[in-house]
Formats: structure tokens, sequence, C-alpha cells
């Protein structure tokens, strides 16, 4: 079992571009496709009602599909995939409550398996780009509605998707040791998202981040 599982991270590092393509390489993810799934969403698993559905600075808007992108005040008349990718899927969970308790990605059922494209995608971006500017992430957070708390060097709570908030730990480097970083999520994650569409999330946010913080 172990062999075989090492066969396959592996491949998927061999394969990382393939395997874990961006969702706007999907033809899947369209708003015709997706439009019923993600109308169901108003009112449910933590978004309010109405006709916009707000998260990471993106508003889709449910009566065509656009998209308004506030933090670079840019319009999309059809809703970048990944976003129709990330409301389909959450609008298939069941609601429970948070527990209160952070895991880390490689806790989640699969999680294991995609661990290296999360690091590589997700957590490694944050170190590397902003390791050495906490100002920077930590501006960047807030524009997006972090929250601070007491952990590393400089950390946030990162709200996503309404139930399903991200915990970015970093610790700045030094000249013995490189900035490294930390995502973590509450326990309940597995419920509203599966391995991959986490990966994807935490990928979306963490682009964000390194957006804002360069901005």
């Amino acid at each position: 079992m172990c062999v075989l599982l090492y066969l396959v991270i592996e491949l998927m590092r061999k394969n990382e571009d393939r395997i874990m393509a961006t969702p706007e390489s999907f033809d899947l993810w369209t708003w015709r496709k997706c439009k019923d799934k993600v109308l169901t969403l108003p009112g449910r698993l933590g978004f309010p009602e109405g006709k916009i559905l707000r998260f990471l600075g993106y508003e889709v808007s449910l009566v065509d599909g656009s998209v308004f992108d506030k933090i670079n005040d840019r319009h999309y008349e059809d809703a970048p995939d990944f976003l129709l990718f990330l409301l389909a899927f959450y609008s298939g969970a069941k609601e429970v409550p948070l527990t209160e308790q952070l895991i880390s990605y490689r806790q989640i059922p699969g999680g294991r398996v995609y661990d290296p494209v999360f690091e590589g995608r997700a957590v490694g971006p944050i170190a590397r780009k902003l390791g050495d500017k906490p100002d920077n992430f930590a501006s960047a957070a807030e524009t997006l509605g972090g929250m601070r708390i007491e952990s590393g060097d400089v950390a946030y709570v990162i709200p996503t998707l309404p139930f399903t908030p991200l915990t970015y730990i970093l610790w700045l480097g030094d000249e013995e040791f490189p900035a490294r970083a930390q995502i973590l999520m509450d326990g309940s994650m597995g419920n509203y998202l599966d391995a991959e569409a986490v990966s994807h999330l935490a990928e979306v946010t963490s682009r964000r981040l390194v957006s804002i913080a360069f901005m």
C-alpha cells in the first residue's frame, strides 16, 4: 500500500499541471451548466438571500453569471470557471457546525495524495513572495476581511466561502532559515469540499493575497 501511494504521488509530481489543471480548462464549469446548483445557494450554507454571492472580493451575479472583482475593479461578463467550480461544489454540502479545531490539508480525506500540489500552489507562494513582507501580508489579509490571530510571526484567519475559513500562518525568514508558511482549516472542511476543491480554494486565496500585497 505504501509503495502504491508513493507511486501515485510521484506520478502526480510529474504530471502536476495535468492532474490539477485549473478549472479554467474544464468545459464543465460554465454558467449554463453550473447555474442550477449555484442558484440554490442564497439563504443556504452561510450565504444571505439576494441576487449576488460575495466571497474573496468577488461578486457573482445570479442574474446572468457575470462577476465583478472588487479588488481589481474589473467586470467579467462570464464568471471565471474556478469560481463556478467552487460554488457548484460547495452547493452540494450539508451545513454542519464549525469544529473550532484546526487541521492540516493532509488530514482531509484524499489530502495526502494531493498534498504536494497543495504545498506547491497554495502554500509555497506565500512563503516565497511574502516571507520577508509581513506588513504586506497583513494588509492583504485584512483587505480580504482576515482576522489576526496569535501564531507564528504573522497569522490570519481568512474568510473564503462562508463555512470554509482558511488559517494562514507565516514564519519570517532570516540568514539561517528561509521563510515558511502553513495553511490550516477547520475540522469540518471535508464536509464542504473535497481535497481537490480545497486545494483550488487555497490556491485562489493565496493568489488573491499575493496580488493584493503587491498592489
